[in-house]
């Protein structure tokens, strides 16, 4: 009983007070780092101190689903026997993970390690793991990437070990078996007697890597910069890239990809007021904006925690504002000349009075973003945990109050982190003081604001010319009614969406079934879904279902491709009111043509074509649908 008790599973729970536990048998776990699967799921890796030796590096993996698929307790990322520390991982190749951490076993200064691990709990890289540093070098700051291919860059801050004090940026690549390329020692970026901190990594899209960090220089804190090839030559000269103000101090700093060729890069300075700047930076090394940046906003008081997510065209930003101890999180989109978009000022993510900070964001998959963070309202001494979701126009897709996420009472909530579910939805990670244990827990927030429905197995389909709306509803009061509401827009937000059909509860029981048939006035992609709502006014929103309806139209009719986002494959439907040669062809974001059906016969009625993403980037694309003198243009989007 005890050995089955490490292999049990989670599950996620519809109840915020509770919330999943996601590991067992913790001793105040530190350092967290949670790493999004690319599936759904999530990677979890922590600092315990649950062995008589001391720190030690464990992991976890959950699927989608909330269930643990190796053991519940967690596994050491190593068969090392000193002290581990200050776990960073990155997602690699083929849903494995790579991490780094530091390493006590051999050196009192401590050496830097990396492991490959799976899902399942393999360890691919020796159970020691392999060591990327030696004991000539202190090493005070690491980071991670990875390319597509697997191939992992580490870069790190070495101190030299003698009287004349040197601090140097290093990279060391590995390929995905494990092995270092190149020279043993790294590739050396840069070196200089100034302390260096708070170093970053990204890959760019031709083998090679972007490197960032904090440098000290004559009292101030100064953003820089550094691009080298695959073979680690340097791409920008001899002397780094000046990102941020030499007259300024920063204190913290983001950077992320901004499509193919760009980098985008947020700041927080230190000064009379905290304030957050920003900046894109070309490929060949150039600041695109304004020297030194642009701000962010003229919002009284400090601004701080800068979050972001960019896509194709804009950005979106979040931040906590304090004014006199009262924080508030804040967001705004910008476009490429870093100007907002949002004319009405950057918006609050609740309609709420109360104190809130230590946000995190994600894209919602659809040029909006998710967020969650801390949010103490009323007399709530360590404040709970709420989510939102805004969406590319800036309006707020869930309860304007928020979506609860952890509500465990006056428990100190921390290390909040933010995954996407790959449906629109999001899974919140903490650590949680309950009974004085300090744990971690998980919440997963389906896409629409939603925990685990009470709408179960909700479908739409096409019978005839009618679409067949059907749902089983599990342990259902007398009181509940469910409204039919569809619309035709792909990202709605609050409003937008057309009540077709009030269903009173059919009575008291473990599961009832509804069903109603709509006819539709209109062709073409229709969204429908079920709003339960009880006689106390609670509310709860089903998953949404997308279907393509053609009614007997005498026009041509193309719907959007479906899925989209996509990764592997999408398919494109139309209709025709008569037999038709068609032209579809496909475009890059840089509008070149990629691929074509070139003139093909189809019949009259509903058609479907197939578009493979197979070797194309993930990015922006567009297809141009013509039959006759009739034309339609779509965007498609593919991820990773």
């Amino acid at each position: 009983m005890l050995a089955s008790a490490y292999y049990v599973s989670a599950q996620w729970v519809n109840n915020t007070n509770e919330n999943t536990r996601l590991v067992i048998d913790v001793i105040d776990p530190v350092n967290i780092s949670v790493v999004d699967d690319s599936k759904g799921g999530t990677f979890i890796f922590w600092q315990d101190k649950k062995e008589l030796g001391g720190n030690q590096v464990l992991f976890i993996h959950l699927d989608g689903s909330g269930k643990v698929s190796f053991r519940a307790d967690g596994k050491k990322i190593s068969q090392l026997p000193g002290p581990m520390l200050n776990p960073v991982s990155t997602v690699s190749s083929a849903g494995s993970v790579v991490t780094i951490w530091k390493d006590y076993s051999h050196n009192l200064s401590g050496d830097l390690y990396a492991q490959r691990v799976t899902a399942n709990g393999n360890l691919l890289w020796s159970p020691s793991g392999l060591q990327l540093t030696n004991p000539t070098e202190e090493i005070n700051d690491y980071s991670l990437t990875s390319s597509e291919q697997g191939q992992i860059f580490v870069s790190y801050v070495a101190k030299s070990k003698n009287l004349n004090v040197v601090y140097s940026i290093k990279v060391k690549m590995v390929n995905v078996n494990g092995k270092i390329i190149g020279k043993d020692e790294g590739i050396t970026i840069h070196s200089s007697p100034n302390r260096k901190s708070n170093i970053s990594i990204l890959v760019d899209n031709s083998g090679g890597a972007f490197i960032f960090w904090i440098e000290s220089e004559k009292n101030k804190n100064v953003l820089y910069a550094q691009h080298i090839n695959q073979t680690g030559k340097l791409l920008w000269g001899s002397k780094p890239l000046t990102i941020s103000s030499t007259a300024q101090s920063i204190t913290t700093y983001l950077v992320q990809m901004f499509g193919a060729d760009k980098i985008y890069s947020c700041w927080q300075i230190q000064s009379r007021d905290k304030d957050i700047y920003h900046q894109l930076i070309g490929i060949k090394g150039n600041n695109i904006w304004d020297r030194g940046g642009k701000l962010i906003t003229k919002q009284n008081g400090n601004q701080s925690n800068p979050q972001a997510v960019a896509y194709d065209s804009s950005i979106i930003v979040s931040w906590t504002n304090e004014i006199k101890n009262d924080h508030k999180v804040f967001l705004q989109k910008y476009n490429l000349k870093g100007n907002p978009v949002w004319k009405n000022g950057p918006v609050s993510p609740v309609n709420e009075k109360s104190d809130q900070f230590g946000q995190k964001i994600i894209s919602d998959g659809k040029n909006g973003a998710l967020l969650a963070w801390i949010d103490k309202r009323g007399d709530l001494g360590s404040g709970d945990i709420y989510s939102q979701r805004i969406n590319s126009s800036g309006d707020l897709v869930w309860h304007d109050k928020g979506v609860l996420v952890g509500s465990h009472s006056n428990s100190l909530k921390s290390y909040l982190s933010l995954i996407p579910d790959k449906r629109g939805g999001a899974i919140a990670i903490f650590k949680d003081t309950r009974n004085k244990a300090n744990e971690i827990y998980g919440q997963k927030i389906f896409s629409t604001g939603t925990y685990i429905s009470q709408i179960v197995g909700f479908k739409s389909e096409l019978i005839n010319d009618k679409i067949k709306i059907s749902w089983y509803s599990a342990n259902e009061t007398g009181d509940t009614k469910y409204t039919i509401e569809k619309t035709s827009l792909a990202d709605s937000g609050i409003t937008g969406w057309q009540e077709v059909k009030v269903e009173n509860s059919h009575g008291k029981a473990n599961a009832n079934y509804y069903e109603y048939y709509d006819t539709p006035y209109q062709s073409g992609t229709l969204y429908y879904r079920i709003v339960q709502k009880d006689d106390e006014g609670n509310e709860q929103s089903s998953e949404v279902s997308k279907i393509v309806y053609f009614k007997g139209a005498d026009e041509v009719i193309v719907a959007q491709n479906s899925p989209n986002p996509f990764s592997d494959q999408t398919n494109i439907s139309f209709y025709l009111p008569t037999p038709k040669r068609v032209t579809i062809e496909f475009f890059n974001n840089r509008i070149e043509k990629i691929s074509e059906i070139s003139n093909q016969l189809f019949n009259a009625g509903e058609n479907e074509v197939t578009f493979s993403a197979k070797d194309l980037e993930p990015g922006i694309y567009f297809f141009r649908f013509k039959a006759d003198e009739f034309v339609d243009v779509k965007k498609m989007v593919i991820t990773k």
